[in-house]
């Protein structure tokens, strides 16, 4: 259980309407599509950007609390569910496509992103996403690389992992690191 301190400074970094605390919420978040597994988290918080994430992580790391990362909690091994307590880090408001760039055949997104909304996006440039995890219409593309999704359209394209090209990530630390690029030709040689 958090006490009342760090649940204002949680509040601090994201504000109030961010944490919440409150049984159903924690119940709500407690379990995912794996069968018969659930453990309590003691607050669910929601940033709005990679600073609040990092901030956050930092607050956490300090305090030696838990945290789990969590999409629609659509996967069937319990990787958004924590082992009992600690932080679920819910990724609703970072739900942005922030860049469809046509001449690269590439697109950046915020973690937060519903897989089926960034194909039908891209479609609409006249371009192809090709992993569609089964949960499309729910899953995000945060949970699709933490659980490098595929889908039938994997057997012949690839899953997830083989379209990522670059990522921004907040290290448990709070420390905020960028891997590889955005163009489709960078090489390890170009970064």
């Amino acid at each position: 259980m958090l006490d009342e301190r760090i649940v204002r400074a949680l509040e601090a970094i994201v504000g109030r309407e961010n944490v919440e605390t409150s049984n159903m919420a924690k119940v709500a978040y407690s379990y995912d599509a794996t069968p018969n597994f659930q453990a309590l988290p003691d607050a669910v918080v929601a940033p709005r950007n990679t600073r609040e994430v990092s901030e956050l992580l930092k607050l956490c790391s300090e305090e030696k609390i838990p945290v789990v990362p969590r999409g629609s909690g659509t996967n069937l091994c319990a990787g958004t569910t924590p082992l009992g307590g600690g932080i679920v880090l819910l990724f609703r408001h970072m739900n942005r496509i922030l860049e469809i760039d046509e001449e690269n055949l590439t697109v950046t997104v915020q973690p937060g992103v519903i897989t089926l909304d960034l194909i039908r996006a891209v479609e609409e440039k006249g371009l192809f996403y090709p992993p569609d995890p089964s949960s499309m219409k729910i899953s995000t593309i945060g949970g699709n690389i933490s659980e490098n999704s595929g889908g039938l359209r994997g057997l012949k394209y690839g899953v997830t992992r083989d379209y990522v090209l670059g990522l921004e990530i907040v290290m448990p630390n709070g420390e905020i690191i960028r891997t590889g690029g955005s163009w489709p030709k960078m090489s390890p040689a170009t970064i």
